[in-house]
């Protein structure tokens, strides 16, 4: 993969955003999934995105859970028709990833190729604590969002 794009695009606009907190367990990420589509649902994003959406956040906290240890927050911000998603892990594991298999036969591995082919930036940042990956999706929205907002959002 060559060198992440940026995610800083300008936006203008109102801002949604919304932050989850959960641990770095397997069954985290379907809550991530799930809690980011409804979430994104609420927001208005047209039904075409949430799909694209989901995949790419299911990728980033994918790999936190497999790379990181302990936590890991996702954090969405929505302004006009752009979604940014981060996911922050708290840093390496305790023991190293170091099965090496050929890239044909692999099971993992192309899950930044992914986010990266759908996404029109990505970013990938080592943080004091842990790796920030961020990922920025131009989406639709469907109309006026719901009125309730959803627990933790702005």
């Amino acid at each position: 993969m060559d060198t992440p794009r940026r995610t800083t695009l300008p936006m203008a606009g109102p801002v949604r955003t919304a932050v989850v907190a959960l641990p770095t367990e397997p069954a985290s990420v379907s809550v991530v999934r799930r809690w980011a589509t409804g979430l994104l649902t609420l927001w208005g994003v047209g039904a075409d995105d949430l799909g694209t959406a989901a995949l790419v956040i299911s990728e980033l906290a994918a790999n936190a859970v497999r790379y990181g240890h302990a936590e890991m927050s996702i954090r969405l911000l929505q302004q006009a028709n752009w979604l940014h998603m981060c996911v922050t892990d708290s840093g390496a594991p305790l023991a190293a990833h170091r099965v090496v298999i050929p890239r044909e036969l692999a099971e993992h591995g192309r899950g930044l190729a992914i986010v990266e082919a759908l996404s029109e930036t990505i970013e990938v940042t080592r943080e004091p604590e842990g790796w920030r990956v961020g990922a920025v999706l131009r989406v639709t929205t469907a109309g006026r969002p719901a009125a309730k907002p959803a627990a933790g959002v702005a």
